[in-house]
């Protein structure tokens, strides 16, 4: 019979070993949770903006394929966009709940109408924030044709809305 001996590789980790390592691993997630958390909290603030630019842009090639006024209504009490009529828009659209939408766009519901060959009477900046991140997303129209562009709104959370602010 063969005497086994111990030798260093076979008794396994010892306590202290993975302690350590278990506390490196916990100081890494530390630092790496928040910037995830921050990082979703921002990406829902750009879904949010590309649920916008979606519906405003169906509803612009609405009216150019049916020939006819259509206006989109961007209602920041309730977050949701609707189309006057409503084949303008194929289904209604709700932006999340901790979004706030703020625009420069004048009614009682903000809209943009779109004429038969695409352009628009309005002009106007569409601010999507959320308390949750400090990153805020914007919206600009062009009066006549309708050109849009979106970027990073670089004004405050609150008070006027300015175009200048929508840094692309």
């Amino acid at each position: 019979m063969s005497k086994h001996l111990k030798t260093e590789s076979d008794r396994g980790f010892t306590l202290v070993e993975l302690l350590i390592v278990l506390v490196i691993v916990g100081v890494i997630a530390a630092l790496g949770v928040p910037n995830l958390i921050s990082l979703f909290r921002s990406n829902q603030v750009k879904s949010a903006l590309h649920t916008l630019v979606g519906a405003i842009k169906e509803t612009q090639k609405q009216a150019m394929r049916q020939g006819k006024l259509c206006r989109i209504n961007i209602d920041p009490s309730t977050n949701n966009l609707t189309a006057t009529p409503n084949s303008c828009l194929l289904g209604n659209r709700t932006i999340n709940d901790n979004i706030t939408i703020r625009t420069n766009l004048s009614g009682s519901t903000p809209n943009i109408a779109f004429s038969h060959k695409g352009s628009t009477t309005k002009m106007g900046t569409i601010v999507l924030s959320s308390d949750i991140t400090d990153n805020q997303q914007c919206f600009v129209i062009s009066l006549g044709l309708g050109i849009i562009r979106t970027g990073n709104y670089t004004g405050a959370k609150t008070g006027g809305i300015s175009a200048g602010n929508c840094q692309s």
